[in-house]
């Protein structure tokens, strides 16, 4: 039997798991520089393939999920996937991006680097 997703339900904007140590060092530098972290912040992601094709496919399934995606080849060979998503940095909302990430690059052999934003005033 197939029944239909509910369009009206929303996927959780924050995560009730922990935030990782590094996740609040970054809010806290942030923080720090004088960013206004009640506000939407332009976060990217960083995430690292050894294969064009897979870098392409993440970009692919996270444009599906929102987020706007820059794909680069480094130096290495690898080739780094930019995942960029508006969001107010909170602990919960970074640890919600951090666990999309990772569930995307799993399957495809790749590695979540880690997350950066710009101070926002």
């Amino acid at each position: 039997m197939f029944l239909p997703r509910n369009p009206w339900r929303r996927e959780p904007t924050e995560s009730l798991n922990e935030p990782e140590e590094e996740d609040l060092e970054r809010l806290a530098e942030l923080r720090e520089q004088g960013s206004r972290l009640n506000l939407p912040h332009p976060i990217r992601g960083f995430l690292r393939f050894d294969s064009e094709q897979a870098a392409r496919q993440v970009a692919e399934l996270l444009g599906k999920e929102g987020f706007s995606c820059r794909i680069r080849a480094s130096q290495d060979g690898s080739w780094v996937t930019v995942a960029i998503r508006q969001l107010v940095p909170t602990p919960g909302g970074i640890t919600r991006l951090r666990e999309q990430l990772e569930a995307a690059v799993a399957p495809n052999g790749g590695i979540y680097l880690g997350w950066d934003a710009p101070v926002v005033y």
